[in-house]
């Protein structure tokens, strides 16, 4: 299974899956990004500051790299300080 690194405080980071993405987005406030799967679920990318469309670009770059490859993956860093990834149920359309 493929998948990303994003930076968090301190060295640390949160994994998300790179397989099966449906979409990548900011969120309805634009502060935060979510990425939408094949199954249903998502993951919200929530960070201290607002995440914008060059964030959205770089989290999508970094699945396209990742998606359906295996091993380690390269430390993703946006423009603001992640503080976590949250799952969620969605709606695919």
């Amino acid at each position: 299974m493929g998948h990303i690194k994003i930076a968090k405080a301190d060295g640390k980071f949160d994994v998300v899956s790179a397989d099966n993405v449906l979409s990548v987005k900011e969120t309805n406030t634009n502060d935060d990004i979510q990425i939408v799967y094949t199954n249903g679920y998502g993951a919200v990318i929530a960070a201290s500051g607002a995440l914008g469309a060059d964030d959205v670009f770089a989290v999508t770059k970094a699945i396209d790299l990742m998606d359906g490859t295996s091993g380690p993956a390269p430390l993703l860093k946006l423009s603001s300080l992640v503080t976590g990834v949250n799952g969620e149920a969605v709606l695919v359309p």
